[in-house]
């Protein structure tokens, strides 16, 4: 007997077919009115999808959660473990995409890659030359959350001579100064690269006060959660020039993102693409897919939330 597997979000097939070897598998976008949910056992998510209480509640027999990825604060963890809803999520396959295009947001931005892509489309080579951009060496890069994604890109970054210094919830262990106070940090350094976790713990961990305390010549990486940033600030503060920059790839209401980021010159978007490669997205779904197997069919525990 195959067990019943309803995926929320929309997945290529080669994805959809991954589940599809060991489970019998619904796609929710294809599904019409009516749909029986206690039919399933087991639902895959991505971090966007909400599964909070009120979906959640639609599903009488459901033993898994099976998130699609990392970040897990779309799901209603407390009504889960009430009842007995085990929540999976897939750690480390996709900490060096997410690093790398950290790294490359980070690069683009500074160097003004895409700014210089359009300078010569648009003919502008043979008027003037391109305006002068930022170097990174040497520059103080400054972390917050220094897990699997920021340990990743600390290498990266020292690997271009840049000065790596972080801040979280605890001291780790590493050769990178920490700094206790998120505050204090921002007054030292020319980049912030935000790879800390998403909820509440972290909701608009970056706001109006840490801007202001922010260098004028410094720029905002993200790859962590849009809510970690309130939006109306960085939007102020780009608009105001009060920062010099921010790349972003992740955003609070996606994919439908505020359109005053899209009218701001010194704005890198990038749309929720960190892990986005064939290679890591195949190995998020065979993982994902094995931590559905390894609760309902070998009876075991791994890569288990809750």
């Amino acid at each position: 007997m195959k067990y019943n597997i309803l995926i929320t979000d929309i997945l290529i097939k080669d994805f959809v077919n991954v589940y599809k070897k060991d489970f019998n598998v619904d796609c929710l976008w294809k599904l019409k009115k009516n749909i029986n949910y206690n039919k399933y056992e087991g639902i895959v998510v991505t971090g966007g999808f909400s599964t909070n209480k009120q979906f959640l509640k639609n599903f009488k027999n459901l033993k898994i959660v099976s998130v699609f990825g990392v970040g897990y604060d779309g799901v209603d963890l407390n009504f889960c473990k009430k009842n007995n809803i085990m929540v999976t999520n897939t750690p480390k396959v996709l900490t060096k995409d997410v690093a790398d295009l950290a790294l490359g947001l980070m690069i683009s931005l500074s160097r003004k890659i895409y700014d210089s892509h359009k300078f010569i489309i648009e003919n502008k080579w043979t008027d003037k030359p391109f305006p002068l951009t930022r170097s990174l060496s040497e520059k103080i890069v400054g972390i917050v959350g220094l897990g699997e994604i920021g340990k990743a890109f600390s290498k990266r970054a020292n690997s271009l001579s840049m000065e790596v210094v972080y801040t979280g919830p605890n001291k780790k262990k590493s050769k990178f100064k920490f700094y206790k106070n998120l505050d204090e940090m921002v007054k030292k350094i020319d980049y912030l690269v935000l790879t800390c976790i998403g909820g509440k713990s972290t909701k608009n961990l970056i706001n109006k006060k840490i801007l202001k305390s922010m260098k004028q010549s410094s720029m905002i990486i993200n790859v962590s959660r849009g809510s970690v940033i309130n939006q109306d600030d960085l939007i102020y503060s780009l608009q105001n020039k009060k920062i010099a920059g921010a790349a972003l790839d992740v955003f609070d209401n996606e994919p439908k993102i505020n359109n005053k980021f899209k009218k701001l010159q010194n704005i890198l978007l990038s749309p929720h693409n960190a892990s986005a490669t064939l290679e890591t997205r195949n190995k998020m779904a065979t993982l994902s897919k094995e931590n559905i197997k390894d609760l309902l069919i070998r009876k075991r525990k791994k890569n288990f939330i809750i």
